[in-house]
């Protein structure tokens, strides 16, 4: 509403820290309502009666009841983003605010122009948010995500999450709605590996916590996409070390090649796996996708040419090595062989699509 005096909601039991933050904020963000609350209670029935730019919850530890309160909160008001502050240990924090989908935190004792800084971007984020419709956009795509990986199919992970990333970016060049949604991204892969115990919940929080601090500096498509490809790669580790999943033992032979075309594996070390010969697998591998192994893993590796060459300004000889290419003539040659174009062509191409007027039909993937 125009005109409307942006509210910040503090929570601290201490009264003499909220207060403390309350002075800080008032003097740092003029022209800011700041109301605090002493219980979880008084704070959820405040955030229910009124809107709020931001949420400030002091965290002594993540308790039930801590977990609890986020919870309603973003149940509540779920627009509304949310700041942590605490004194515990940063594993335990960086594991818990991503489950819960906590926007930041901040680690006491901090300077008070951190507080205010935090909060200043927070409110900015709250009062630019990727929209309603990018975020039911994103949810939709999260749900897929999900069921692809109740059917533990890597591959078809990866698609969805390549797929929504080229979504984002082609929808706007604003880098806050990006970071925005990427990070929001993230944070929903975080939460579907959120019950693969605590080791898994512990890497992925800790490659949310990389992605928040490097964004900035890291902020291109196919840097988003490796963090995010990173993330399966650790939910798709506890799937495949706890036995107790149904993965069907043609779709764990799937993951591991799929997971492997970069590294280039030969048919020997699939195979051995597999725990197969090679000449077993090799017939295997053709009745279980339709093509032999050799062909699956070039079209793999074109498909990831294909990506960085449109996605990165990464040299063809970096790329060619990236894909165990140990000669880049070589790379070269089985690239034009599959596309038409060598890899300098293809991109060239494709730059040039990309500098032509908007509205004209994306050539499929």
């Amino acid at each position: 509403m125009p005109g409307a005096v942006c509210r910040v909601l503090i929570l601290n039991e201490n009264r003499l820290e909220r207060e403390n933050m309350r002075a800080i904020l008032a003097k740092g963000l003029p022209g800011v309502d700041v109301l605090p609350a002493s219980t979880p209670r008084q704070a959820l029935d405040l955030l229910g009666e009124g809107s709020f730019c931001l949420l400030i919850i002091d965290v002594p530890w993540f308790d039930a009841d801590c977990c609890n309160m986020i919870i309603s909160a973003k149940e509540l008001a779920p627009d509304v983003p949310i700041l942590v502050t605490s004194t515990g240990k940063r594993s335990d924090i960086v594991a818990n605010v991503w489950r819960l989908g906590v926007q930041d935190y901040l680690l006491k004792p901090y300077h008070p122009e951190w507080l205010t800084a935090a909060a200043e971007v927070m409110m900015q984020w709250g009062a630019k948010p990727a929209g309603e419709w990018e975020k039911e956009h994103r949810e939709r795509y999260l749900k897929q995500a999900a069921e692809h990986m109740q059917a533990f199919s890597y591959k078809k992970c990866i698609n969805i999450t390549k797929d929504y990333l080229d979504s984002l970016y082609q929808e706007t060049d604003d880098i806050d709605v990006i970071r925005f949604s990427a990070m929001s991204f993230a944070e929903g892969l975080a939460r579907l590996g959120g019950s693969l115990g605590p080791s898994a919940q512990l890497k992925l929080s800790t490659v949310m916590e990389r992605f928040r601090l490097r964004f900035d500096q890291q902020g291109k498509k196919h840097d988003s996409f490796l963090v995010l490809e990173k993330m399966w790669g650790v939910i798709f580790d506890a799937i495949d070390e706890d036995r107790c999943y149904g993965v069907s033992d043609e779709q764990r032979v799937l993951n591991y090649v799929d997971r492997n075309v970069k590294e280039g594996i030969g048919l020997d070390e699939a195979a051995e796996y597999a725990n197969m010969s090679s000449s077993y697998f090799s017939k295997f591998f053709k009745r279980l996708t339709g093509v032999n192994f050799i062909t699956y893993m070039m079209d793999g590796k074109i498909s990831a040419a294909k990506d960085m060459l449109t996605d990165t300004d990464m040299p063809v000889i970096n790329i060619a090595y990236e894909l165990s290419y140990s000669e880049t003539n070589y790379f070269g040659k089985a690239f034009k062989k599959k596309v038409g174009l060598t890899p300098t062509e293809y991109r060239e191409q494709h730059q040039q699509r990309g500098r032509e007027p908007a509205g004209k039909e994306a050539v499929p993937r």
